[in-house]
């Protein structure tokens, strides 16, 4: 996950949500909340430097809790059923765009460099600003989670030593 970020790739198209969700599913419990967070918080740091930026900002504190709260959640759903489980796989960009726009409205500024007025209008403001992200994150939370639950299933089967095959259609 680290070194993804580092790569060129599409804004806001990530494997961060889809971490903290799968981590909760499919780590050990004790390392299911700690590896992600602290994967998002070791290339924040990384790039913060790479960038010129102050190693920490303290509005980036809700998006870490955002990530727990995921963590959390797929914890709990990690022994139910497999609709349940793809439900909270769909809702987790939706979630974390809630709480970190909600976060930028609170502290950051608006597309025009002024601070989102403290208003119903000024949080709305910020959420329409905040679509475009919000695109690229469906994109990278469900692209990734198919991709990690995808291998998680191909280890699993290897594991049980079957034999795993993928059809090619002509």
């Amino acid at each position: 996950m680290i070194a993804f970020r580092f790569m060129p790739h599409p804004e806001n198209v990530a494997p961060i949500g889809a971490f903290a969700l799968m981590g909760g599913l499919y780590l050990n419990r004790r390392c299911a909340l700690v590896v992600p967070v602290l994967a998002l918080v070791l290339s924040d740091l990384l790039l913060n430097a790479q960038m010129g930026y102050s190693a920490f900002h303290a509005p980036r504190l809700l998006d870490y809790a955002a990530f727990l709260v995921i963590g959390m959640a797929a914890l709990a759903m990690r022994d139910k059923n497999w609709k349940l489980q793809f439900g909270g796989a769909v809702a987790v960009p939706v979630f974390f765009f809630a709480v970190s726009n909600f976060g930028v409205w609170l502290t950051g500024l608006g597309l025009s460099g002024q601070p989102y007025a403290k208003s119903v209008a000024g949080l709305v403001e910020c959420y329409v600003a905040g679509l475009p992200f919000l695109r690229g994150s469906m994109l990278g939370d469900w692209g990734f989670m198919a991709l990690f639950a995808g291998v998680m299933a191909l280890a699993a089967a290897s594991s049980r030593g079957e034999r795993v095959t993928v059809a090619a259609r002509n």
